[in-house]
């Protein structure tokens, strides 16, 4: 094959390869903003406070045995005991001493328990159900549990749409590099269109021709995901002090999960190489003698 060809063959498959890499690199990046998000959602769950009030009859010392019970519940994260003077004086301070001894001179402030849920059992379903454990078991001692439904509600709802938004994106940029990518490739492959055909006059087998071209799919493939994957860190470098991008790669408790989208993105990167080189292919060896020149 004359010299330019093979040249050309090459260009087209640096192309493939820099175009590939460019798309993974964005995938990747729309995939570490979901795994960004679930973590700032696991983090503002275990925010939400529920506070526990006691009744007024119940002793000192049985208030803390059940703060101690409660603390080990599995559902729970953590808590801290509020005496009613203290949260008297959490009132005074937040409103305003003045208008906090207007407002509330002579209502009880009962003592409480502050408490909040681990991540997975900080829903509207769980924390209700935990309510209903703990007046069931504590009836005597517990006159109510107070919190926020809408800020669950706001919370649960917000990462359920983010995330969909987020995966929108991602099967987006999906679909437009599967659609460049083939054309790409189908074209890198119509350069060697004749020598595919002179292979086939010679008595190769279709696998045998295909061969050298899947394996310069997969390589292309991974070749593609590991440029994606240093963009990205590089990139994280340069933003670690301005964005929370950075502590996805470098810290050692999200190595695992970091591990798994790079080995997801380099299996996308191959699968789509592959994919449409494997179809070009079957597409050239059906081709008839007339087409081949008409193409």
């Amino acid at each position: 094959m004359p010299k330019y060809r093979k040249n050309r063959y090459k260009t087209t498959s640096f192309y493939v390869t820099i175009s590939m890499a460019f798309i993974l690199f964005l995938i990747l990046i729309f995939g570490m903003a979901i795994m960004q998000l679930d973590k700032i959602y696991g983090q503002e769950k275990e925010k939400i406070e529920v506070d526990v009030f006691f009744r007024d009859n119940t002793k000192l010392s049985k208030m803390n045995q059940i703060e101690k019970e409660i603390g080990l519940d599995y559902r729970v994260n953590s808590t801290v005991f509020v005496p009613k003077e203290k949260a008297w004086e959490a009132i005074k301070n937040e409103v305003g001493g003045d208008f906090a001894k207007e407002v509330l001179d002579g209502v009880p402030i009962p003592n409480s328990i502050n408490l909040t849920l681990k991540k997975e059992f900080a829903t509207l379903d769980s924390v209700q159900l935990f309510e209903k454990n703990l007046l069931e078991k504590y009836e005597d001692q517990v006159e109510e549990i107070s919190y926020s439904k809408a800020h669950f509600e706001t919370i649960n709802n917000t990462f359920y749409y983010g995330i969909w938004y987020v995966l929108g994106f991602c099967c987006i940029l999906i679909i437009i590099a599967i659609i460049l990518i083939n054309n790409t490739i189908r074209l890198a492959i119509f350069s060697k269109r004749f020598l595919i055909r002179t292979m086939q006059f010679v008595g190769a087998k279709h696998s045998f021709i295909r061969k050298p071209f899947l394996i310069n799919a997969v390589v292309q493939g991974i070749t593609s995901g590991l440029i994606a994957i240093i963009l990205y860190i590089l990139l994280s470098l340069v933003l670690e002090n301005y964005s929370p991008i950075g502590e996805l790669v470098f810290k050692p408790e999200n190595l695992k999960n970091n591990l798994i989208v790079f080995g997801i993105i380099i299996s996308i990167g191959v699968l789509v190489s592959l994919g449409s080189t494997y179809f070009s292919m079957k597409k050239y060896l059906r081709l008839s003698q007339d087409k081949l020149y008409k193409l």
